[in-house]
């Protein structure tokens, strides 16, 4: 296993993408000690994606890209702004409220900081907010597109590990909501620091206007979930039926697309969808021989050597998972991980449903963090801003996420209550 590990890491510091990385890695292992046939390799790579839950990646993805090309994140901040502007410090609390209103949507951080913070930054830094602070709040807002429910990284734990996708779409209500309210009260400080006021004159947008203009994009998750626990679609087809919805939204409703833009929409969604599932395929392949390594057995013995407390065994799969999301991506990291953890999971007792939660909300923080947070990165260019100018202001709010995670961790109903309450 040592062998595995130790190619893996050389390629990442020979900057090789990670997706080939997963899979050279493997390969290059099986040259040196023959433990299956080469066609192994072929046939994991085909089970790894082998599953009717993953449809919906391309379906969210393909309705958020629709809805954000539609307009429908200016509506939302619209909304947003004219709802929070008579606060001090409103517009920032905005970014943060319509961050959570289009994660309900979107499902994804980078197209979450994309859409809302490119439609509000050039405001935000004109009102004196700075614009180093300005775009960490971006990147920030940013990570509540994978926690609040749809989100792709859930579904992607739900199919490895056959938990209720459902269950955890409900689990991370509370804390996105959390994490919200908690920028919302950073922004709140930070605007007395720096001296703005509440909005010298109401926007022109009237909160009734704003609302009724925004009403079919906050139809969305009501559709998604109403549908999901409702028992009338599966969180596949609830993909397919946000896409749908969107489609008719933004062509008919709002006419804001036109027949022009598919190609180009369909054509960005095809390449983010297969970039997330050449990852998928790659990770499902070194998980395999992972496994098969005995890499799970090997990893429960480690971490009972330490210590068998649950409370430190939590303490240390967030501390190695935080450490982790911050230089590889969320759905590598998650492929790799989850199948070595899930029986140190089940020998704690731990829910299958909380255990996802912690997981993914520690790999989704890794995307505001350098070096390869991806909501970062997106806002940063939108900002024109250096990563290390940003670091400072973003401090506060990582330690925001990093204390609902904590919650999270150790206050088992804080993510169960829902799921118990409505499934």
């Amino acid at each position: 296993m040592a062998l595995l590990i130790g190619v893996f890491l050389v390629f990442l510091l020979l900057n090789m993408p990670i997706a080939f990385a997963l899979l050279i890695a493997p390969t290059t292992y099986l040259l040196v000690d023959p433990l299956v046939p080469y066609k192994m390799l072929a046939q994991q790579l085909f089970n790894g994606v082998d599953s009717f839950v993953y449809l919906a990646v391309p379906f969210f993805i393909l309705s958020g890209m629709l809805m954000q090309y539609g307009g429908i994140s200016k509506r939302l901040v619209d909304f947003s702004s004219a709802l929070l502007d008579r606060f001090i410090g409103g517009l920032a609390m905005a970014v943060s409220l319509a961050a959570a209103i289009f994660a309900s949507i979107t499902g994804s951080g980078p197209a979450t900081t994309a859409a809302i913070g490119g439609a509000i930054l050039p405001e935000l830094v004109e009102r004196g907010y700075g614009k180093e602070w300005s775009v960490a709040l971006m990147a920030s807002a940013g990570v509540l597109g994978p926690i609040i429910p749809p989100s792709i990284t859930m579904v992607i734990y739900g199919a490895m590990t056959g938990t209720s996708i459902g269950a955890l779409f409900l689990g991370g209500f509370l804390p996105g909501i959390t994490i919200s309210i908690g920028l919302m009260v950073i922004s709140y400080f930070h605007a007395k620091k720096v001296g703005v006021g509440k909005a010298v004159k109401s926007r022109s947008i009237t909160i009734g206007k704003s609302l009724i203009d925004a009403l079919w994009a906050l139809g969305m998750p009501f559709l998604i979930l109403g549908g999901i626990l409702g028992g009338i679609f599966t969180p596949t087809e609830a993909a397919v039926v946000a896409t749908v919805y969107a489609l008719i939204v933004c062509f008919v409703v709002y006419g804001s697309l036109k027949v022009q833009d598919l190609p180009r929409i369909f054509k960005e969604a095809a390449v983010i969808t297969s970039v997330v599932m050449i990852i998928l395929a790659n990770a499902a392949t070194f998980a395999w021989l992972m496994s098969a390594l005995r890499g799970p057995e090997k990893l429960i013995s480690l971490f009972y050597s330490i210590s068998d407390n649950t409370v430190v065994l939590l303490l240390l799969i967030n501390i190695f998972l935080l450490i982790l999301g911050c230089f590889i991506d969320t759905s590598s990291a998650l492929v790799m991980t989850v199948p070595a953890f899930m029986p140190l999971i089940q020998k704690m007792g731990v829910d299958p449903v909380h255990f996802g939660l912690i997981v993914c909300i520690n790999l989704i923080i890794g995307m505001a963090t350098p070096p390869l947070g991806i909501t970062l990165f997106t806002a940063c260019s939108i900002g024109k801003v250096p990563i290390s100018k940003v670091a400072e202001p973003l401090l506060p709010m990582l330690a925001i996420m990093i204390f609902v995670l904590f919650i999270v961790t150790y206050v088992p109903s804080f993510v169960l209550f829902l799921p118990k309450l409505l499934m």
